[in-house]
């Protein structure tokens, strides 16, 4: 190999990650391309590539872009974790729990696969075993954001609302203004019945983030049980502005409008909701795993 190789590829590596950080992704991808063409065994070139893929959507081609990375260094933990979160943005949560068995195997203290495991584990129903995950996380680094709230998540899709009560008021004292934790601690109090606690937390959720349209929705069903139709019917108005095309937002509206007695509101709002599910327009939802 002609001794300035290391050195040409090298540049063009740099260069794909400066233009990643620019959020340039068509240049990074050329620059990891020139790369890897000089240094077919670049492997921190095919993950970098791999990661862009994976974040314009092409998860195939992320993945085989992980795979050469692995090929060539079979020790690539981060390798394994990533590709583990491309085959969870597929659906295949299983093939994502075996890399990331890899990569925690080949080091025992990555955080971010713990948590990204028990997220493709909770996919899968397995919520116990999520759970161990999130304890393995938090052990591991103890103010844990991210696995704090999974595991709050895992508790509560149990029932076990006062155990994600914990992990949510753990998330607000390490980060006050993480709304999305006073969201979810509102919904561990609606399930246990403590509505004016709920609200309070949603109230406090939208004025950290007041573009979340599903906190909109949340207390707009609170206030719908407490009989205060108007309020509720505004709720979900707020939702319908932040998405137009979220079909329970509409559904809920046409409820309220009816007990308001306002029909044609009403006719309308169901008119909308037919309307989106022709057009498959069903909200989107769920969230993949952190890269690393």
């Amino acid at each position: 190999m002609n001794q300035s190789t290391p050195e040409r590829s090298g540049f063009y590596y740099s260069l794909g990650v400066a233009y990643y950080a620019l959020g340039q992704f068509e240049s990074a991808i050329e620059g990891y391309d020139e790369a890897v063409r000089i240094n077919p065994e670049y492997s921190e070139a095919y993950h970098n590539r791999g990661n862009v893929y994976h974040d314009l959507g092409q998860n195939v081609r992320a993945i085989e872009d992980y795979n050469q990375a692995i090929q060539n260094n079979p020790q690539y933990s981060a390798a394994y974790n990533n590709r583990g979160i491309a085959y969870y943005d597929l659906g295949e949560h299983w093939r994502s729990v075996n890399d990331y068995d890899e990569a925690i195997r080949i080091n025992p203290e990555y955080v971010v696969a713990y948590n990204n495991r028990g997220n493709a584990y909770l996919a899968v129903g397995e919520h116990e075993r999520a759970i161990e995950d999130y304890n393995e996380a938090i052990t591991l680094d103890p103010e844990n954001v991210p696995a704090f709230s999974n595991r709050g998540t895992a508790y509560h899709a149990l029932g076990e609302n006062e155990r994600a009560i914990e992990d949510y008021d753990e998330i607000i004292r390490i980060d006050p203004d993480y709304a999305a934790a006073y969201n979810n601690r509102g919904n561990a109090y609606n399930d246990l019945e403590q509505h004016a606690r709920a609200l309070e937390d949603y109230d406090e959720a939208i004025r950290l983030d007041p573009n979340d349209p599903d906190v909109y929705i949340n207390r707009g069903n609170i206030l719908s049980g407490m009989g205060e139709y108007e309020r509720a019917a505004e709720n979900y108005t707020e939702a319908i502005r932040i998405n137009p095309n979220y079909s329970e937002a509409y559904h809920n509206r046409r409820v309220m409008y009816l007990r308001l007695g306002l029909y044609e509101e009403s006719e309308q709002d169901l008119a909308k909701v037919s309307e989106l599910k022709v057009g498959s327009g069903g909200d989107s939802t769920g969230g993949n795993g952190s890269s690393q």
